[in-house]
């Protein structure tokens, strides 16, 4: 019997400014997002806004997860996982990116971790 398996992907990022694309990623498997948790650890520069946004083949498919206060996490949340949002899917091969979004302050950064939940292809 066929089943899809949960997995996770984790990035931890160093002081990065405002730019589309900071992490960046081909989708090795089919896979649905189910959840994001976004927390900015540190940020430099004062910035008074911070979101980050998931596009699939240049598309965003999950727009500003807001993480205004340094360790308060943003999150987004399907059904699967207790929210409200429609789970996302991506085909297998699609060029994934994140893009960090920073408004306000002066040339501001933000360290952060990245947490993307997402049920994998099917499993034999």
């Amino acid at each position: 019997m066929a089943s899809e398996v949960m997995r996770t992907l984790s990035f931890q990022c160093p002081a990065l400014a405002d730019a589309d694309s900071v992490i960046g990623f081909d989708a090795l498997e089919a896979m649905t997002i189910v959840g994001v948790s976004f927390n900015p650890t540190v940020f430099t520069g004062s910035p008074t806004g911070c979101t980050i946004d998931i596009q699939d083949d240049g598309t965003d498919v999950i727009a500003a997860i807001t993480a205004n206060t340094a360790l308060t996490p943003g999150d987004w949340q399907s059904v699967h996982m207790g929210g409200t949002e429609a789970p996302v899917h991506i085909a297998a091969g699609s060029e994934v990116e994140i893009d960090l979004n920073l408004t306000g302050g002066s040339t501001p950064t933000a360290t952060f971790t990245l947490l993307i939940w997402y049920l994998g292809g099917a499993q034999a």
